[in-house]
């Protein structure tokens, strides 16, 4: 399972102004929390090969009723062990806050295809299928 505090995005996650990071164990465990309903936030990530990381790029620029019914009629992107795509996700447990970044493999480092995109209730149930 993988860490928020280790992901490209958690600076970006840990300024959002609906984010609460709680500390115990003397500040060496956090947790974060989506404050509107109080659920935890836990980091995702998948990587994917060429075609599915390409797939997943497109679906991701898509507008989210377009994405919902791609995603319905072909099935979410299919992972891999190794590939050139690698998605960092952040998920709520009821799903009501999703945040997602997509990276490619060149130069021999993950660089990011975009900025880290948030999407909260609706919209973020919709993002979370692709997880």
């Amino acid at each position: 399972m993988s860490s928020i505090k280790d992901l490209e995005m958690a600076k970006a996650i840990s300024t959002m102004y609906c984010i609460n990071i709680v500390k115990s164990c003397f500040g060496l465990c956090k947790k974060y929390i989506y404050t509107p309903t109080g659920s935890r936030i836990r980091a995702v990530v998948r990587v994917y090969s060429p075609e599915e990381g390409a797939r997943t790029e497109k679906l991701l620029a898509m507008p989210l009723n377009k994405l919902e019914a791609e995603i319905s009629e072909k099935g979410k992107p299919v992972t891999t062990a190794v590939g050139q795509y690698r998605l960092e996700a952040c998920v709520s447990d009821d799903h009501r806050f999703c945040a997602v970044q997509l990276f490619r493999f060149y130069d021999l480092l993950y660089h990011p295809v975009g900025e880290p995109r948030f999407f909260e209730a609706d919209a973020a149930e919709i993002v979370a299928k692709l997880l």
